[in-house]
C-alpha cells in the first residue's frame, strides 16, 4: 500500500493565508485549485485499485470533482464563503453541500 488518500476542498484563504497567490488575473487562485483537484484525481486514478473497497467509497466525491471546471469550483467556493464567511478552515463539508454550492453557479446566472 502506497499511501493514504483523502478528499482535499482546495481553497484560498485570503482572510488568513500568509501566502496568497499574486497575479493580475482575479481566478488564478480558482484555477490553481481546479489543477490540482485535477491531479488528485489522476493520483487516485493512478494508485487506487477501481476493484478496490476505498476506490467504491470515494467514487460519489470521484465523480463530483471530475464535474469541477472553474465556474463550478469559483461559484462553489463563493457560495461557501457567502453562507459561512470568508474563512473556510475547520468546517465538515459533506458532499451534498458542496454539490448545492458548486449548482448554484446556474442560480446566479
Amino acid at each position: 500500500k502506497l499511501c493514504k488518500v483523502y478528499p482535499t476542498l482546495f481553497t484560498e484563504d485570503f482572510a488568513e493565508s500568509n501566502f496568497m497567490a499574486t497575479s493580475a488575473d482575479p481566478d488564478k487562485p480558482f484555477k490553481t485549485y481546479v489543477d490540482m483537484t485535477k491531479g488528485i484525481l489522476q493520483m487516485h486514478e493512478r494508485y487506487i485499485d477501481a476493484a478496490s473497497k476505498d476506490a467504491k467509497d470515494a467514487e460519489p466525491l470521484v465523480e463530483f470533482c471530475k464535474t469541477l471546471d472553474l465556474p463550478r469550483y469559483k461559484a462553489m467556493i463563493q457560495k461557501l464563503e457567502k453562507d459561512l464567511g470568508p474563512t473556510l478552515f475547520d468546517h465538515d463539508f459533506g458532499l451534498d453541500v458542496l454539490k448545492a454550492a458548486a449548482d448554484s453557479a446556474g442560480a446566479d446566472a
